[in-house]
């Protein structure tokens, strides 16, 4: 290194203009390089999930959805729902709206669009003279199917609306409340007209975009726009309104991190200008380390620029990882170069001594920390390889323009200098307290290794966001109203025939909690030929309300009662307990007795409105025309079929999709399924977690091989390469042992952590080691090299570990997590390393004595 030193010191001049030119080429290229924000490109461009998202997005224009959910009084919501559609239709951007259910077309071809089971109701009930016949067809509605109950989640749902309607319906008629009861009928029949939850306090309205989630940029302002225009509307009509869904957490996330990194960034600058001057007592010897850590930079983003030609969202941190990490090669060199200078030497002698005494070990370790980060290159998940490629590449740079740069630099302007004191130099009886030291360790490692076991992995991911998001909790209250999970997953069919095939096969299913498919409004032909003689059947029957016989009315409402508790014991035989205790609970309100107690003049008023709305349905009925694609409104065949002719079928997860136990259960099910052509954000995302867990663990290992390689070809001695590998793998330990503890769980943000320790915290041992072997003197190696290391920890601790001031919970555990293996792996060095050598000097001299 001393050579090296020689021709850098001795051509000064011609090495760093070399050097400007080399970094003004990377600046030009630095001023091309491009951010690519989609998380597509993060995994394998093969991938089936990326493939089938991409063809998707150029069918369906956007496959995701934006969910906004409203809090308020039920009259209140549908206003407001009504309103914000027909706003919102109109944005650009906006592809389409669910705001209600179809009911035009529904009660249209109520017989058409009806299961064959309800068909002998719809008879029944269609053909209704008074109100005798009335019940007549309630109680059809309530007879067992002949082959059980077998409910879908979807249907459950209807089914748990329609009892809801059906017991409200009930009542109406017992108050005789004639608005009710049309309102109530209509919602037995029809089911939900809009999307509110049964207290009729919290509705939602999903917005389908007209851009792909993949552009992060355009997505995050299509979402602004939706949200201001959602949160200035609700006050009008006296609602609380808000959006949710995966672009809108991942819009929050961006805010918080941009919030955090303003702030984190700031307080680490301002701790790393009060280390700085607090060991070197010089603004001048800061601004020189921190311009070779600049062109290090920059020729880092050039060389980003060369071979990839991009960032993405792992690299885009590349300049905040490298400026953490880089700063440290400046440190070592000053430091030893102004002990030198205090020791009497002059410029030239001390930036030689600072090559022979030092270099080594800085190449030493910024070539381990880049192998820890060039790993990643080998893997087949584009987002870590391309970390891999930039981050190791960073490090070379930044090390190559510390080792050239700043020694030019201090050749030039360095002659002047204060004595930078004793501040954390690390000076003390080495052999008094390595008893002390070892056996402390010790107890801390065996304390550990109790809790190491117990270390988690974070299972829901939403539990590392910000804390009091509004995305979060509307999620979460969507998931406790509905049961269902704004994070949709898509199946892209090449025609109806492929769509009716998966829509048997996944209709069932029970981790889906809403299938939305065109199938169900296009029933097949010959199940349309039955249905269409029923509508014609009952269509022509106009009747005018007759006089009824009360005894038979009242035999009807108890042969309703025991119908409903036969079906009650008949949903709970076949586990659909839920339902079997609301119909109990009717039932057991009394409801259908007091029905008993009404007098004939009363039901009367009812009979007469209900016959009336049974004459109005019938009137609109379609009794002879086919539903076929074409027969389909546009504004509800747009939803499901492309230009090309793809069909789109929507699945809503039935729980949590960010949640760790109900996903594993979801994509278990759902590779079961043998199911082609299935994708969504979601499912991306899972599977850019799943590869990072996979290989990640992988990568690890033979990091860790790598490195011990290194340190033996370094150091040419065993023991010595162990030495600088232990305070790493004892920090990690250590860290372990405190996560287990305090219940600190790992998670997708700050596992990414461990390869950084790794890296950083060999670093100490390796500086320390070097110099030891060539001073011959530990307790002098320790004082000159200690200072430099605590300096290192304190910078990058500062750089780190300020992250724990941030809202975004991921970042207070990559930060916190980091912060604990950099001050474990120093002290270990300081300390432990320190007496580990002390007592392998002593039995050496004992041996040579």
């Amino acid at each position: 290194m001393k050579k090296l030193g020689k021709i850098i010191i001795e051509h000064s001049k011609v090495v760093f203009a070399l050097m400007m030119v080399l970094t003004l080429v990377a600046l030009y290229f630095t001023t091309k390089l491009y951010i690519k924000p989609g998380f597509l490109d993060l995994l394998p461009a093969d991938d089936p999930y990326v493939q089938v998202y991409k063809e998707a997005s150029k069918s369906f224009k956007s496959i995701d959805n934006i969910m906004i959910g409203i809090e308020g009084n039920k009259e209140d919501i549908i206003k407001y729902i009504d309103a914000i559609s027909s706003k919102l239709k109109t944005m650009d951007g906006v592809d389409a709206i669910y705001a209600r259910n179809p009911m035009d077309f529904m009660k249209k071809n109520i017989f058409l669009l009806s299961p064959d089971e309800q068909q002998k109701f719809l008879l029944k009930l269609y053909s209704s003279e008074n109100i005798v016949d009335f019940f007549d067809s309630l109680n059809q509605m309530f007879e067992t199917p002949d082959n059980g109950y077998h409910i879908s989640e979807q249907e459950k749902r209807q089914f748990n609306y329609i009892l809801d309607s059906f017991n409200n319906l009930l009542v109406s008629i017992n108050n005789n409340d004639i608005e009710a009861v049309k309102q109530n009928f209509q919602g037995m029949l029809f089911g939900k007209e809009y999307m509110i939850s049964d207290d009729g306090k919290f509705g939602i309205v999903i917005v389908r975009p007209g851009i792909s989630f993949n552009d992060l940029n355009r997505t995050i302002e299509l979402v602004n726009k939706i949200e201001k225009v959602v949160k200035d509307e609700a006050k009008n009509y006296n609602v609380k309104a808000g959006l949710t869904g995966t672009a809108v957490i991942e819009r929050d996330e961006m805010v918080t991190t941009e919030r955090d990194m303003a702030i984190t960034t700031t307080v680490s600058v301002i701790l790393i200008l009060i280390i700085f001057y607090l060991g070197f007592r010089s603004f001048k010897f800061m601004i020189l380390s921190i311009i070779p850590l600049i062109t290090g930079i920059i020729l880092a983003l050039g060389y980003a620029k060369i071979t990839i030609g991009s960032l993405n969202i792992m690299t885009v941190m590349m300049g905040a990882i490298l400026a953490g990490l880089g700063i440290d090669y400046s440190i070592h060199i000053i430091s030893l170069y102004l002990e030198l200078r205090s020791k009497g030497n002059n410029v030239k002698d001390a930036l030689y001594g600072v090559f022979e005494k030092n270099v080594r070990g800085i190449v030493a370790g910024a070539v381990t920390t880049a192998i820890v980060m060039g790993i990643f290159m080998i893997s087949e998940f584009p987002g870590f390889r391309e970390f891999g490629i930039v981050l190791s590449a960073g490090i070379i740079f930044t090390l190559i323009s510390a080792i050239t740069i700043l020694p030019i630099l201090l050749k030039w302007f360095g002659k002047s200098f204060k004595d930078p004191g004793k501040t954390f130099v690390i000076d003390y009886d080495i052999k008094k307290y390595r008893m002390i030291s070892i056996i402390l360790l010790v107890v801390l490692i065996i304390f550990s290794a109790v809790k190491i076991t117990k270390v988690q992995f974070e299972k829901n991911m939403l539990e590392i966001e910000a804390k009091g998001l509004e995305s979060i909790a509307i999620n979460n209250k969507i998931l406790e109203e509905f049961e269902l999970s704004p994070d949709n997953t898509i199946f892209i069919s090449n025609n109806l025939a492929e769509a009716k095939m998966l829509y048997e096969k996944i209709k069932n299913v029970k981790v889906f909690s809403e299938v939305d498919s065109i199938i169900p409004f296009i029933p097949e032909t010959e199940k349309q030929v039955v249905r269409l003689k029923n509508a014609k059947t009952v269509k022509s029957l106009y009747v005018e309300p007759i006089n009824f016989d009360m005894n038979k009315l009242k035999n009807e409402l108890r042969r309703l009662n025991f119908n409903m508790l036969k079906a009650s014991l008949s949903l709970n035989t076949f586990g659909y307990k839920d339902l079997g205790k609301k119909v109990n609970e009717i039932v057991k309100s009394g409801i259908i007795n007091k029905l008993m107690d009404k007098n004939y003049e009363d039901y009367l008023a009812v009979q007469k409105t209900i016959i009336s709305q049974i004459n109005l349905l019938k009137k609109d009925l379609n009794d002879s025309e086919f539903i076929t694609i074409d027969k389909i409104p546009e504004e509800i065949k747009s939803n499901y079929v492309s230009d090309d002719g793809k069909v789109l079928t929507t699945v809503y997860p039935a729980g949590d999709i960010w949640n760790a136990d109900f996903q594993k259960e979801y994509f278990k099910i759902l590779d079961g399924l043998n199911v082609n052509n299935v994708t969504g954000t979601s499912l991306l995302f899972y599977k850019v977690v799943k590869i990072s867990a996979e290989e990640g663990k992988n990568l690890l290992i033979l990091t860790l091989i790598l490195i011990f390689v290194v340190l033996l070809i370094d150091l040419r001695s065993l023991k010595y390469s162990i030495l600088a590998l232990l305070p790493m793998l004892l920090a990690i330990v250590l860290m372990l042992g405190i996560m287990g503890w305090f219940d600190i769980k790992f998670n997708v943000v700050n596992i990414i952590a461990l390869p950084l320790i790794i890296g950083i915290g060999v670093d100490d041992g390796i500086h320390l080691i070097h110099r030891y072997r060539r001073e011959k003197n530990l307790r002098e190696a320790l004082r000159s090299t200690g200072k430099a290391i605590t300096m290192t920890t304190l910078t990058t601790g500062a750089a780190f570990g300020s992250f724990v001031l941030a809202k975004y919970r991921g970042f207070v555990g990559f930060g916190l997590l980091l912060l604990m293996g950099v001050i474990f792996s120093f002290l270990i060095t300081a300390y432990v390393i320190t007496s580990i050598i002390s007592y392998m000097e002593s039995k050496d001299n004992k041996e040579s004595n």
